[in-house]
């Protein structure tokens, strides 16, 4: 940060934002009631404001202020923020603003066991080592800048310490007593836009999404595959993850997940049509043909180097990735490779319908019988998707032989969103009832799972519209399928959208990446939050796979949930949307 003098334009920029914030907190209704019911609550009796910013290159300085009422607390700590923009000489990229809304004194010994029993990154309540709140964090900076040590369950009195007095305040010791709170939040964006931040646990911190609209669906498609196509490095090769919280950049590489990324990318072009995208999905798909070897002239592997094996996913991937390169571009250049890839997976493929799953290189010799059950599922897609490009018979016939055996086995219980990829994808060319039911069991037996699910856990909306587009194209074609009757319809579309809304937990809005140690680096993509905020290409793929499908099915998808919502209450489902999760977490374990 530079300590030239400020220009007027960065200030005036603040103090807009800053009067822009101060209106739109001051209207919300919400304001007064959660003020009052904190002092009447609380053994504090002055109101606490926290104003957050950054530029984006920066993790954000926080400030707080005490005061009596509200407007005091918040011009006193905005006082203190200006100064720090005015010394520093930069653009206030981001303004936030928080205030407390509950409060309580804790000994050290209590807040620890809560840290414990929260999920990784998920302990949701800031923490001042002072009554004063001189010594206060923000939930978002204990997270976001690593200062618990979750695999101790602990706070890391150390990096709390060096944290504080970076921003110029002296802790020389944590305390036996401390006041853990919570907070409502506000933000100010780069375009001076407002939005107010969830105070519930579940979403605590993110900015409030009313009605998921299609605009809000295809903002989160477009940025985090602008993310990916900026990872792509001058060789090809992707940027393949970082720890936001630290911005370490991994240094490991995986070209099964590689080429997985490469199909996020054709699908962000077929979405915008977007010419700057070619370039990195040629230059990504050269890279990726560095690990191709061929055991003889129609059989071709996708070897991956550092382990010198070949995986079984590897060379499905690759056929998902190259066989939705020739459907997107109309080319043809990959068709030869797709059928040597296609011919090695025929020779993984086992007399059941099982596959051996890794191989040695050099040698081609069997290594590993099973590695994860994922490359099972993604094997028989790749060879549906195989039987698209060439229309050789033996690769539907070797696919459904697969789907016999997974039916055979059980594979709804693997909750696998690439069993419903293949099913979907298989009976486009061959209907079959026993496929079709299997597509719809395999949803229907995990609603509450993936209701219920506490994380991201981004691959569940994969799975969900996979199994939406089977069951529209059963309805559309009059096919007939015997579990159509035990299919839970309403379940389903509640459970997509429930999975639609909290996965976007997993998105790094301005309000949390404005706390990582490069914002603008993670900004507006995704990450795996109970993983350290984990951002690697994989995940970005799939998060991206399955709003895609998601933003390309909306409209239908808009039509049933209004027509569910718009339901008289029974006694079964609440419909007011304040309750709904709580009502239906019940009600939905004992309908499916």
């Amino acid at each position: 940060m530079s300590a030239s003098a400020p220009t007027s334009s960065k200030i005036k920029l603040f103090r807009a934002k800053k009067k822009m914030l101060k209106s739109f907190i001051l209207r919300d209704p919400y304001l007064d009631s959660s003020l009052g019911n904190y002092k009447r609550g609380s053994l504090f009796r002055n109101d606490v404001v926290f104003v957050s910013v950054t530029d984006g290159s920066f993790s954000a300085r926080v400030f707080c202020a005490c005061g009596d009422g509200f407007a005091s607390a918040f011009d006193t700590a905005m006082k203190k923020t200006e100064s720090f923009v005015a010394e520093n000489n930069f653009d206030p990229l981001w303004l936030k603003v928080d205030y407390i809304n509950s409060s309580n004194i804790i000994s050290r010994t209590e807040f620890t066991e809560k840290i414990r029993g929260a999920r990784e990154f998920f302990f949701k309540k800031g923490v001042s080592f002072d009554v004063g709140f001189e010594t206060a964090l923000l939930e978002a900076q204990l997270n976001c800048c690593g200062l618990i040590d979750y695999k101790l369950g602990v706070l890391n009195d150390e990096k709390i310490k060096q944290y504080l007095a970076e921003c110029g305040t002296v802790l020389t010791s944590i305390p036996d007593m401390l006041v853990e709170f919570t907070t409502v939040g506000y933000i100010c964006d780069e375009n001076k836009k407002m939005y107010k931040l969830y105070p519930d646990e579940e979403n605590y911190g993110r900015r409030i999404i009313g009605e998921l609209t299609k605009d809000d669906i295809k903002q989160v498609i477009e940025t985090s595959s602008v993310y990916l196509a900026n990872a792509v490095k001058d060789n090809g090769q992707f940027d393949y993850g970082v720890n936001p919280v630290n911005d370490f950049h991994f240094v490991t590489y995986n070209i099964l997940r590689h080429s997985g990324t490469i199909w996020s990318l054709i699908m962000q072009y077929d979405t915008t049509k977007d010419e700057k995208l070619i370039s990195k999905i040629e230059s990504t798909i050269n890279f990726l043909m560095q690990s191709i070897e061929y055991s003889d002239d129609d059989h071709a592997y996708l070897v991956e180097r550092k382990a010198d094996e070949i995986k079984l996913g590897g060379n499905a991937i690759a056929i998902v990735t190259l066989s939705t390169y020739a459907s997107v571009f109309g080319s043809n250049k990959y068709d030869k490779l797709i059928t040597a890839l296609a011919n090695s997976i025929l020779d993984m493929q086992e007399a059941n319908g099982s596959y051996y799953h890794v191989l040695s290189f050099p040698g081609f010799e069997r290594k590993e019988r099973d590695r994860i059950v994922y490359y099972d599922g993604e094997a028989t897609f790749a060879l549906a998707r195989a039987y698209s490009v060439t229309n050789d018979r033996r690769y539907l016939d070797a696919a459904e032989k697969a789907l016999d055996y997974f039916i055979e086995n059980d594979y709804t219980r693997f909750c696998d969103h690439w069993i419903a990829y293949a099913v979907n994808e298989v009976t486009i060319y061959d209907p079959k009832e026993r496929y079709l039911n299997f597509g719809l069991k395999n949803a229907n037996d995990n609603l509450g799972k993936i209701f219920n699910q506490d994380t991201t856990f981004h691959t569940f909306l994969e799975l969900l519209m996979a199994a939406f587009s089977l069951y529209e194209r059963i309805k559309e074609k009059k096919i007939y399928a015997s579990y159509m009757q035990k299919f839970n319809f309403e379940a389903f579309i509640r459970t997509i959208y429930r999975r639609a809304h909290y996965m976007l937990g997993g998105y790094l809005y301005p309000e949390t990446a404005m706390y990582m140690k490069v914002p603008l680096s993670v900004a507006y993509t995704f990450c795996v939050r109970h993983d350290s905020y984990r951002i690697r290409i994989d995940d970005v793929q799939h998060y991206i796979g399955g709003y895609y499908n998601f933003y390309n099915n909306f409209d239908k998808l808009d039509e049933y949930y209004k027509d569910i919502i718009d339901k008289p209450k029974t006694a079964q489902i609440d419909t007011n949307a304040d309750s709904e999760r709580a009502s239906f977490v019940n009600w939905i374990l004992s309908n499916i």
